[in-house]
């Protein structure tokens, strides 16, 4: 990566994110709050809107974990901790006690990493498809209307950063880094874990490159993965008496798993609305055109690419359409396709402010406790 391109995507993301907190802060003060969601589990007021208008849904529980653990009781209704992996909370509670508030350094944390990942995204896309594909990639990553969750206090671009980064190291055959790095992803979110399908994909072609077999090298991939999975298991089970108790909690949230159109047939029967917590048409549309584009994925995209989109869009979507729009942010060959779409003018001329209008206006909603993800 040039200087001049490190540079443009720096500016990039300064100017978005400087418009995307203004937004933030100007609907928190101007729009009135949602009487009935700002009555959920909340943490306490923040002491200036920038930082208020992120304290919000899964921002509070992460926030709640980093300064009470998975333990300590708290007040408020179901205790829904066992959702949220210990990785980001953790580095919550690491970076605290030097910026003294941990809204600001869940925000700092988030932000560094989604910086990081569009960074590494340029680099992974840039070698197979070239500079303006992997430009576009990161104005889809920077605009997506759901991507504003990326600057929040959730844990979706420390994921991205660590999945990103396993397979640019695997691509570059450092397998114990990758293996590290998938297993860090592993420690973040419940599909974490599946970053190791791209990785053992591009240990595989590395293989049959002519490289001669080398099991150990197998063996740093897989043992760092295989070591933070057993270990989130003990603390589950030590912490929540089980060591199921986040597959049990996603179904007390999501529901069970079921077949793949169930959530569509539902939403249907329950009254589609534009969108709300279960029946929106918007996480609707999403689900279908991510379902319906992984035909071209598997055409177009590495294997590794296309399998690892499948899981992290089919598993959600088994359990119900609520916030798939930001579910679906990790999947990124989903958006190194858009990418390669956007290399026609009229697409990206359309798009881009669509996407642009349409994150200020979630952002806007998710500020004031209106249902967003």
């Amino acid at each position: 990566m040039s200087g001049a391109t490190l540079r443009l995507i720096l500016l990039r993301f300064a100017v978005t994110r400087l418009v995307l907190f203004g937004v933030a802060s100007a609907a928190l003060i101007q729009l009135p709050v949602d009487p009935i969601e700002s009555q959920t589990f909340h943490l306490p007021t923040q002491p200036h809107p920038v930082l208020e208008a992120w304290a919000r849904y899964d921002a509070c529980w992460f926030l709640t974990i980093a300064q009470h653990g998975y333990r300590d009781p708290i007040a408020g209704g179901e205790d829904m901790r066992a959702a949220f992996f210990p990785l980001f909370p953790s580095m919550v509670a690491g970076l605290t006690p030097v910026v003294r508030h941990p809204m600001i350094a869940g925000l700092l944390i988030s932000n560094a990493c989604y910086l990081l990942f569009v960074l590494l995204l340029w680099m992974l896309v840039e070698r197979d498809w070239g500079e303006r594909v992997a430009h576009a990639a990161v104005w889809t990553y920077l605009l997506f209307p759901s991507a504003f969750f990326l600057s929040g206090v959730y844990s979706e671009s420390v994921l991205l950063v660590t999945t990103t980064g396993a397979l640019l190291m695997a691509r570059r055959a450092r397998w114990l880094a990758a293996g590290l790095l998938v297993a860090l992803a592993t420690l973040t979110r419940p599909l974490g874990i599946v970053a190791i399908v791209p990785v053992l994909a591009e240990y595989t072609a590395w293989r049959r490159s002519g490289t001669p077999d080398a099991p150990p090298r197998l063996a740093s991939v897989i043992a760092p993965v295989a070591a933070a999975a057993a270990a989130y298991v003990v603390l589950a089970w030590i912490v929540f008496g089980s060591p199921l108790a986040v597959v049990d909690m996603q179904a007390s949230v999501r529901g069970g798993f079921s077949a793949p159109w169930q959530p569509f047939v539902d939403m249907w029967r329950s009254g589609p609305r534009l969108h709300t917590f279960n029946n929106s048409m918007i996480d609707a549309v999403l689900a279908l055109a991510a379902l319906a584009s992984l035909p071209v994925l598997f055409a177009t995209l590495p294997l590794g690419y296309a399998c690892y989109a499948l899981v992290v869009i089919l598993v959600p979507v088994s359990q119900s359409l609520m916030s798939f729009n930001r579910l679906l942010l990790p999947s990124f060959p989903h958006a190194i396709l858009l990418a390669r779409a956007m290399d026609r003018p009229w697409v990206a001329s359309t798009l881009y402010p669509l996407f642009s209008v349409g994150q200020a206006v979630w952002m806007a909603a998710f500020a004031t406790w209106h249902w967003v993800a």
